[in-house]
């Protein structure tokens, strides 16, 4: 894998665990280091504190261009189903070489069950912009919304939109038996939840090779009113059973959290560390990514930026699968 070192003011601030590692203060855990954070902007995230506010994503706007690009090309709104909402845009590389396959990454966005688009002022579509310029074919998603959908909804829409890959991807360049997964919180949980449900899955799964999992928002235990998207079954929506499905899933899965991340989010990926990747543990041991001097919306916000604290082990550990 290749090495890009932290120059001063841009320290690694990222921990990239295996199985039964913790993040550290030290480097040591480290299979290489990216440029982290820059310093104004960590300045930013650490006054904020462990908050989830769209105005966080001002923080990384300067750094990161706004579409439309010169050099990536967004095919929009494709139909991948029956439902207004089953839309997906594709990213693609302009000057991409001819005939080439290239993986495909399928992001998933957040907003509480309840809201958010695979549009914004300029992420999510960095996200798939960043694939593009990456070796990869980028496709963003829309789905079907809570309280109008409830489970298995989102599963089930993420489902149809990687068929519709599987089936067309080719078309722009894409290789429909490399397909990875990115979900953001609550696009997280879909994602987690596309992975675990091994049951549910059909033929598209075949071309699935990994998924990162950003802060899924799975709670210990259940609020005292029913979830929004997951009803009032403990079995959905709580992170003890949803971490036991994932030990048992072919799909290998990243898990990231932010240091400034809300408390939940915390105990979903210490939970899973400690259940998956302790020492005699079954299953599978996801790689843990702790992302310092991050909160809950620039953790994803950041990528395509200087900040390589995410971009960099994303992409070095896709390309080992």
């Amino acid at each position: 894998m290749r090495a890009i070192l932290a120059t001063a003011g841009l320290v690694a601030a990222v921990a990239l665990a295996g199985c039964g590692e913790t993040p550290s203060e030290e480097v040591t855990t480290l299979e290489q280091t990216w440029p982290g954070v820059p310093e104004e902007q960590a300045a930013q995230i650490r006054a904020a504190g462990k908050v989830i506010d769209p105005a966080s994503f001002d923080i990384f706007a300067p750094l990161i261009p706004p579409p439309p690009y010169d050099d990536v090309t967004m095919t929009t709104d494709v139909s991948y189903g029956s439902d207004p909402l089953h839309k997906l845009d594709v990213y693609t590389l302009n000057d991409a070489p001819e005939g080439e396959q290239r993986p495909v990454l399928v992001y998933v966005h957040g907003g509480g069950f309840t809201g958010g688009s695979k549009q914004g002022n300029y992420y999510p579509q960095s996200a798939t912009a960043w694939a593009a310029r990456n070796g990869m074919v980028g496709v963003n998603i829309d789905y079907r919304l809570a309280p109008a959908a409830q489970f298995p909804a989102g599963r089930d829409d993420l489902a149809a939109a990687i068929a519709w890959v599987r089936a067309n991807i080719a078309e722009y360049g894409g290789n429909p038996n490399r397909i990875f997964l990115w979900g953001h919180s609550a696009g997280a949980s879909h994602v987690a939840d596309y992975v675990q449900y091994t049951e549910m899955q059909g033929p598209e799964a075949a071309g699935v090779r990994g998924a990162l999992l950003l802060s899924p928002a799975y709670a210990l235990e259940m609020g005292e009113e029913a979830h929004a998207y997951y009803g009032n079954d403990p079995s959905r929506q709580t992170a003890a059973p949803a971490i036991a499905r994932l030990g048992t899933t072919r799909i290998p899965v990243m898990i990231g959290w932010a240091e400034y991340d809300p408390d939940m989010f915390h105990q979903f990926a210490e939970a899973a560390r400690d259940t998956l990747c302790a020492e005699g543990a079954s299953g599978q041991c996801p790689r843990m990514l702790y992302l310092r001097d991050h909160n809950h919306m620039t953790e994803g916000a950041s990528i395509g930026s200087a900040d390589e604290s995410l971009s960099g082990p994303f992409l070095a550990w896709m390309r080992g699968i």
